[in-house]
């Protein structure tokens, strides 16, 4: 996911020492199966959060969930933009406990829904685990293990974790999301990868959920020269070819039949642009896991 951020006043710190109330120790390793829900409690409010990959750090809240514990805004606010969508967000320091006694942490919430299936969402990385693994399926006969550098990415970890590939003396940011079977790129992406990966569009024009409820227009499109990671070759993607950029420099595998007026030119192309790929589950299928080690900063995949 491509998001846009601003920040309106300067933040303090995410979390902060232990509180006098201790708990029982937990595991090194929280390991996560089906839909990668966590029991939380915040302000001793018992809460559910969806743990995704590719989420902010800090804990996002719905907004109905934000507006029953009675949250009120502290010293950071931001707006969060999807494609033309403004999604504006608060955030004040809160009791967090995940089991092991209560901590206070930064509370993110937003006026938009963060998650259909649980209060909120969370990243791995702001988890009190060493390592967070999400089981994906059964290891298959001749399965490898692949590990990559662990990074954080925007300021405060707002755009999540994951690895940055070092691809035609370009950086780019790759990131996971187990809630979408499709690979998601945003409009510059999508001119880079048909620059240096051959990619044309291959796929008609379609709506595809992208974050807080919001459907954004994407075509998929396939790389001549697909891009590795350890023994996964990512061979098609589909980008938000009207977000964030400049798409015109991509070609449809059948020429006739592509419309120049789907492609939508935002921006100053002389300005640095973010490359960012989030890899959905059509990737990671044939993956046994995924497992983020916070303490050996290394993110690896099991296939």
């Amino acid at each position: 996911m491509r998001v846009a951020c601003s920040f309106i006043i300067p933040a303090l710190v995410l979390a902060s020492p232990a509180l006098a109330k201790a708990g029982p120790s937990l595991p090194d390793e929280l390991v996560l199966s089906g839909d990668n829900i966590i029991d939380v409690t915040i302000n001793g409010q018992p809460l559910r959060l969806e743990v995704r990959p590719e989420a902010a750090e800090a804990p996002t809240l719905n907004a109905d969930v934000a507006a029953k514990l009675g949250l009120k805004p502290g010293m950071l606010a931001f707006r969060s933009m999807v494609g033309p969508e403004k999604i504006n967000g608060n955030s004040s320091v809160h009791r967090v406990d995940y089991g092991a006694g209560e901590k206070k942490q930064r509370i993110f919430w937003t006026d938009r829904q963060s998650s259909t299936i649980a209060d909120g969402t969370i990243s791995p990385a702001s988890l009190p685990y060493k390592k967070v693994t999400f089981r994906l399926g059964e290891a298959g006969p001749g399965a490898s293990d692949i590990s990559l550098p662990l990074d954080n990415f925007g300021f405060l970890g707002r755009l999540g974790v994951g690895t940055t590939l070092n691809l035609a003396d370009e950086k780019v940011r790759f990131q996971f999301s187990l809630a979408r079977d499709e690979t998601l790129v945003s409009a510059p992406t999508g001119n880079w990868l048909a620059q240096y990966r051959g990619g044309k569009f291959t796929g008609q024009p379609r709506q595809t959920l992208i974050f807080y409820g919001i459907q954004r227009p994407t075509r998929e499109m396939t790389l001549a020269q697909p891009i590795a990671l350890g023994s996964r070759q990512l061979v098609t993607a589909d980008v938000r070819y009207s977000d964030y950029g400049d798409a015109s420099g991509i070609a449809a595998a059948d020429q006739a039949s592509a419309d120049s007026d789907e492609i939508v030119v935002v921006g100053d192309k002389k300005r640095d642009v973010d490359l960012r790929i989030v890899a959905g589950r059509a990737f990671l299928k044939g993956c046994a896991s995924l497992t983020y080690d916070m303490q050996k900063r290394t993110l690896g995949l099991r296939c």
